[in-house]
């Protein structure tokens, strides 16, 4: 039996990395999976592919969760195949999530903020309000960063939606107290994000010497934290981040390579 058994959990930004890793580590534990993304192509299929191969079913629902009517179509069509939802994962990001201070206008600042910020907001509403309408005890996720900890160079906007997000769970827990829906963050840090050439689920660790666990993180460093929460071992966390960077704090950031955050074989959260 697998922690998750019957559970059903709609991830966005599933297409690959971290998402992909979160759809597949929640049907191996037993769940049925909603894959949102904005591009449906060959690697979205990828992901819907490795859930099937577990036996579990698994949707695409295809749009740009930037916007609250597309947010509430996609959670609309995830209830029309599968009945209910138990987990909402918030993970969608914009490429590229930096940007030189100067550099900056308001389209860019306000795209980051609909979909790293907004978004995350009105699909926990519309999630939780389809939980405590059917009496289901749920779950929200949501994916912040570690860059909701420390400032980096270049990172200010990311850096302020992240921290909203760790602000934002707590206020869910406030608002949802007494339904048996949770609201919580994960922060993770520096996670090799590469698309494996072969068909594994993710790529293998790299070395990062500067961080204690040696190693950068994988979507299964992610996902792992995501069952936990999604599962009865986390039902008593509650408007909470959970921190998974391998140790990374502000000093071991400091002594990191300057041009280490614009290298592209990971997603730095």
């Amino acid at each position: 039996m697998g922690l998750l058994d019957g559970k059903k959990v709609l991830v966005t930004g599933a297409r690959k990395g971290i998402g992909r890793g979160i759809a597949y580590a929640v049907a191996k534990e037993g769940a049925d999976v909603g894959i949102n993304d904005y591009i449906d192509d060959e690697e979205t299929q990828k992901t819907v592919n490795l859930v099937h191969s577990l036996g579990k079913s698994a949707t695409k629902h295809i749009g740009d969760v930037s916007k609250k009517k597309n947010i509430d179509s996609i959670i609309d069509e995830f209830l029309d195949n599968h009945g209910n939802i138990d987990v909402l994962v918030n993970n969608a990001i914009m490429q590229p999530q930096n940007k030189p201070f100067f550099e900056i206008d308001e389209d860019w600042w306000d795209y980051m903020m609909d979909l790293s910020l907004k978004g995350y907001f009105f699909a926990c509403q519309k999630a939780s309000k389809e939980m405590k309408e059917r009496g289901t005890k749920g779950s929200l996720i949501c994916i912040s960063s570690v860059h909701s900890y420390r400032a980096a160079e270049n990172w200010t906007p990311y850096g302020i939606a992240k921290m909203g997000i760790r602000r934002m769970v707590k206020g869910l827990a406030a608002d949802l107290a007494n339904t048996g829906i949770n609201s919580n963050c994960i922060a993770p840090g520096a996670i090799n994000n590469t698309i494996p050439d072969d068909e594994k689920v993710e790529p293998d660790a790299m070395n990062m010497p500067w961080v204690p666990s040696g190693r950068q993180g994988l979507p299964s460093d992610i996902s792992n934290a995501v069952i936990f929460l999604s599962s009865k071992m986390g039902e008593y966390v509650n408007g909470e981040t959970i921190l998974v960077d391998g140790g990374m704090d502000e000093n071991i950031i400091d002594i990191m390579p300057r041009d280490y955050w614009k290298r592209k074989k990971f997603r730095l959260c």
